[in-house]
């Protein structure tokens, strides 16, 4: 049994709700695509976000590079089953480069449970969750849209918010003042701070919304100032979650070593697929410290990988997970009433009532739809094929 064949796809897909951030708002998700095939004609697939050339250092196209340079170096000619050896050397290939990373190992796990007939939730622990609370993230609007936006996944069954502060801190206690009334004292509302802030401006901001009983406040501080988490932390009484300062396994042990943090954000395509969430999951339980499971940008092939990785987690709390983020894609509040078509032809991992059901197998258990993905591939681009 060998590995025989790899494609890589690049696609740039159209948000049905754009993503508002602190500092751009994101109207399409680009993505990687990989699908890597036996000597029998079976093939797993693999997708996952590529953000800002800023956030990590690549464009659609050098990814593509990259994910070309791994098949030729690391994949051709590998038996697919032995997905510990190849990714450990992909390892030492691509060090830096997780979002390359992430979709080829994807692509191994959904192959491997093809081939044993198993779920791939089975490969990387088994079942420990039916269902998974699901949070909604508000992402940055007006503020009458962002009212409207909470009141209606509430309304819909989701279980916690997330809201987007922006960059000007009084706006940004107006915005969580009107979601607070909006969906009442019970609800968990956290705010994303999007590392726009200095750790002055963001313990005053973070003191104001302790007011309005905040849950928890993400990535207060740049991605690089350890010093500032250390510091905000110190001068506020809710739990600080680091994001993009917990990009990769070493970045999150260096927080960890600094007392910086009390949860992380595991977001599989950053930390670079199943292997390293598999670590990340060790080291936050080894610690005793909480996280949400999350991805960038979930089209239907995101989601499938997501969903049976929360499936495999037994989590503590108190932070729900963020596996809603296909609704981005395909509007909605819930899979059986998707707006807008998916590249994969069923969503497998349901969302009904706020909670994310078990997804199915074998493997990551999607089929996808190839006139679609094919109709996202950016004009001057193209399918690289290695064999």
């Amino acid at each position: 049994m060998k590995i025989t064949k790899v494609e890589i796809i690049p696609v740039n897909v159209p948000l049905e709700q754009p993503i508002g951030h602190a500092f751009y708002k994101r109207t399409s998700g680009k993505h990687m695509i990989v699908k890597i095939y036996d000597d029998e004609g079976r093939f797993g697939v693999g997708c996952s976000s590529v953000l800002a050339q800023s956030y990590c250092m690549d464009n659609l196209e050098s990814t593509c590079a990259k994910a070309k340079e791994v098949a030729e170096l690391a994949l051709i000619g590998q038996n697919p089953m032995n997905t510990e050896m190849i990714l450990a050397k992909i390892d030492n290939v691509l060090r830096f480069s997780t979002l390359t990373k992430a979709p080829i190992d994807y692509a191994l796990y959904d192959l491997k449970g093809k081939i044993l007939g198993v779920p791939v939730y089975d490969l990387i622990g088994g079942l420990a969750r039916e269902e998974m609370p699901v949070e909604w993230i508000l992402t940055f609007d007006t503020v009458e849209n962002m009212v409207a936006s909470a009141k209606k996944y509430m309304n819909a069954g989701f279980n916690s918010l997330k809201c987007k502060t922006g960059k000007d801190i009084k706006a940004a206690i107006e915005r969580f003042e009107a979601v607070r009334d909006a969906v009442g004292p019970d609800v968990e509302i956290g705010v994303d701070m999007d590392g726009v802030f200095n750790s002055h401006d963001a313990i005053r901001l973070i003191r104001e919304l302790e007011r309005f009983d905040l849950h928890f406040a993400e990535q207060p501080v740049s991605k690089l100032d350890i010093r500032g988490f250390v510091d905000v932390r110190r001068h506020v009484n809710t739990p600080i979650v680091a994001d993009e300062s917990a990009w990769s396994i070493e970045e999150t042990v260096n927080l960890i070593n600094a007392d910086a943090i009390d949860m992380a954000h595991c977001a599989l395509d950053r930390i670079g697929g199943f292997r390293k969430g598999l670590q990340f999951r060790a080291l936050m339980d080894a610690n005793h410290l909480d996280y949400a499971i999350c991805t960038y940008n979930a089209p239907g092939i995101n989601h499938a990988v997501i969903s049976h990785f929360a499936a495999s987690c037994t989590k503590r709390g108190p932070i729900c997970d963020e596996l809603g983020t296909i609704f981005m894609f395909t509007g909605g509040t819930d899979t059986d009433h998707i707006v807008r078509k998916d590249m994969v032809k069923e969503i497998n991992s349901k969302i009904i009532n706020g909670k994310a059901q078990v997804p199915k197998g074998p493997g990551l258990g999607i089929e996808l739809d190839d006139e679609l993905v094919n109709s996202y591939i950016p004009a001057g681009m193209q399918v690289i094929t290695v064999q």
